[in-house]
């Protein structure tokens, strides 16, 4: 192999000695949201294809024409088959640019096998696009990870007339902004073509309409692009959004400007992961509260930038952008046309926003959710546990939302005081490190006032919180969680930092404590109930409508999976008629008690009657099965032979495609033969040779 210079020397098959060395030549990749080049795209193409080196001449040939300019990318065609060659990462080296090496889509599968040398090209600031994607699945592209993905000419080519096509980009468009992954549309032509990528979210293009490739870094051709937005109208809502003294007053002016662009506009700000809306002008009504995970705004906010969409109220069509201050999303603007938007009705918007959100970095960010706005957050967060479990993970966690400060801990009762059952924040390790008997203390000092706080203030402090503090907390707050007028629980939050918490604060957190009480009452009853419900009193076990539950969970499956075994105590009447109840019911608790431990962890054990039981047994064949069912009836013997009684046992393995009276049935016969024949003993049911539909 030559080298790459030698290489650039014979790029081509018509070169002949003496001839002039080919110049790559470059055609801009725009970004649709500016109008700016994001890079350019080094052709011909046919140089990859040609030549045997597969791309190093065109990339030796790029040192020539310099960096592009603002760091812009260089996208060059290369072979799979390059990507472990070391002259590949030489020339990059060399260029000093940000390089995408682009390989075309029937090289997909070649490169799933080179994860190492993908990992290498990342690892060297080389990004990596996939071009000619048609008729390569989404499923591989997403197991190669490029930064970009190419739309096909042909795709683009009829995307205004073609559904399908517009599907395809949807899918794309989508999938990409999933994985992380960018989409350029190559070869548009027209403005047509351009309004329809727009609308379907592709914000990155190249194509004649841009320009045409030249020897130099040429920006997009201005003779192909549509005239600008009149200036005038652009600086006088700079002037007027310029003059706004907030953040809402930002809001009020931009619904006015917005009123330019369509029928009626509206300004969100995100507020504890909801949007807000804080100004809006010819809604008829206004949703507000929108999770950011929600919808058409909350696609915007996420993605942070321009999204397209129908009205669902029927006004026609939205545009939504998000509001950014320091590259940080804090609201969206939206507005409503009914005739839709044109490409300068789309740039005025983004101007627009852009302005605002100058505006908003002067002015200060929009106003912060209160303490009893979180606290109403977490209320209802509260309200939606159902165990114990989640109620004592979530404590910290809220505590921390409605305080405000870093570290947050709950504790609640154990054997020699409180158990710490959440934890987080910075000052965890030091928080840990407080006894069950230390919070104890806490809590009694605390009384039946609602808290204990502690500031910059430290004389005379508790050794417990001076500890705290000599660990590095420079503000605590204590707070009893009560079950009525007992307390239970306390809540403890610190900060690294001396805080003054104003009275609304310290109501907030006052407030959850009490929720947090309430909660774990309400949880402890809900669970007090769910016991009741599906608990045999007498004996502890699973009962009726625990056993069709757990049935019903797990369902038929292939035969050899599972078995169920019905199980009967041969002469509990005769118990009851010579010892008395009292010493049936002590015989069944018993009994019971010796079945449930000679279970498996992983089979479950009912009574489901005065005197009959079944399990559930897991990953068991018919012999295991029946090994399970003799211990069982051995087990039986050891507590029930003094009294003249046993247990009979009948098992049957479901089969595939049977149903649960089916199976139940076959374990019955079984257990009933045994009782008939040979009590205190087991059978499993035989095969009915059920076949599969």
């Amino acid at each position: 192999m030559t080298s790459g210079r030698e290489a650039s020397a014979q790029a081509g098959p018509d070169d002949a000695v003496g001839a002039p060395v080919r110049r790559a030549r470059f055609q801009p990749i725009v970004d649709l949201r500016t109008g700016r080049p994001i890079g350019w795209e080094a052709h011909p193409h046919r140089w990859v294809e040609d030549a045997p080196d597969g791309g190093l001449a065109v990339l030796a040939s790029l040192e020539a024409a310099g960096s592009p300019p603002d760091d812009g990318l260089v996208f060059v065609h290369v072979s799979a088959d390059l990507l472990g060659d070391p002259r590949l990462y030489e020339e990059c080296e060399r260029l000093g640019s940000r390089v995408v090496v682009d390989v075309r889509g029937a090289e997909v599968d070649r490169l799933i096998d080179l994860s190492s040398e993908l990992d290498a090209l990342a690892t060297a600031g080389i990004h990596l696009s996939i071009e000619n994607t048609s008729g390569v699945s989404l499923a591989l592209i997403a197991r190669v990870r490029p930064t970009f993905v190419k739309l096909d000419p042909p795709i683009v080519r009829d995307i205004v007339h073609d559904p399908a096509n517009r599907s395809v980009v949807r899918a794309y468009v989508a999938f990409a902004e999933h994985e992380g992954i960018h989409v350029i549309a190559e070869g548009v032509e027209r403005h047509d073509q351009l309004d329809e990528l727009r609308s379907l979210g592709v914000v990155l293009a190249r194509g004649p309409l841009f320009g045409q490739p030249s020897g130099d870094w040429a920006p997009p051709s201005p003779r192909r692009r549509r005239p600008p937005l009149v200036l005038d109208t652009v600086r006088a809502a700079k002037e007027v959004l310029g003059g706004a003294a907030d953040a809402d007053a930002v809001a009020e002016q931009l619904v006015v400007e917005l009123e330019r662009i369509g029928d009626c506009s509206a300004v969100y700000y995100e507020r504890d992961g909801l949007l807000r809306c804080v100004a809006e002008d010819g809604h008829a009504e206004v949703i507000d509260g929108i999770p950011v995970r929600s919808g058409l705004l909350g696609s915007a906010f996420r993605a942070g930038g321009l999204v397209h969409g129908d009205d669902p109220h029927g006004g026609g069509k939205r545009l939504a952008h998000a509001i950014h201050v320091s590259d940080r999303a804090v609201g969206v603007a939206t507005v409503v046309s009914a005739s839709g938007f044109t490409a300068e009705q789309e740039s005025h918007l983004i101007e627009l926003v852009g302005l605002a959100g100058t505006r908003i970095a002067e002015v200060g960010a929009p106003r912060a959710a209160t303490a009893m706005h979180v606290l109403a957050r977490a209320t209802n967060e509260l309200a939606l546990l159902t165990d114990v479990h989640q109620v004592e993970i979530a404590a910290a966690r809220l505590a921390g939302l409605v305080g405000g400060m870093s570290s947050t801990m709950f504790a609640l009762p154990g054997t020699t005081g409180l158990d710490i059952k959440s934890l987080q924040g910075p000052l965890a390790p030091e928080l840990r490190q407080l006894s069950p008997e230390t919070l104890r203390r806490l809590l009694d000092h605390v009384g039946t006032a609602s808290s204990c706080f502690v500031a910059a203030e430290r004389s005379g402090m508790r050794p417990e919180l001076a500890k705290l503090c000599e660990a590095g907390a420079s503000s605590v707050v204590v707070l009893p969680v009560r079950s009525g007028e007992r307390g239970v629980g306390l809540l403890l939050l610190a900060d690294h930092a001396p805080m003054s918490l104003a009275l609304d604060v310290r109501e907030a957190i006052e407030l959850l404590a009490s929720g947090l009480g309430r909660a774990l009452d309400m949880v402890m009853l809900v669970d007090d109930l769910r016991t009741q419900a599906t608990v045999d009193t007498l004996t502890g076990l699973g009962n009726l409508a625990a056993f069709q539950e757990a049935l019903s969970n797990m369902g038929a499956r292939r035969r050899g999976g599972w078995a169920l075994a019905m199980a009967d105590v041969d002469g509990l009447k005769i118990i009851n008629d010579t010892h008395g109840h009292l010493t049936g019911d002590f015989a069944l608790r018993s009994l019971a008690t010796v079945l449930h431990d000679v279970l498996r962890s992983e089979d479950r054990m009912f009574r489901i009657g005065g005197d009959e039981f079944a399990a559930l047994l897991q990953d068991v064949d018919p012999e295991g099965a029946a090994d399970v069912g003799r211990r069982m009836c051995e087990a039986a013997a050891s507590v029930m032979a003094d009294f003249g009684a046993g247990l009979s046992v009948g098992i049957a393995i479901p089969e595939q495609g049977e149903r649960p009276d089916e199976f139940i049935d076959r374990a019955d016969k079984m257990l009933y033969e045994v009782k008939r024949s040979e009590r205190g003993t087991v059978r499993v049911a035989p095969s009915t040779e059920r076949t599969a539909d």
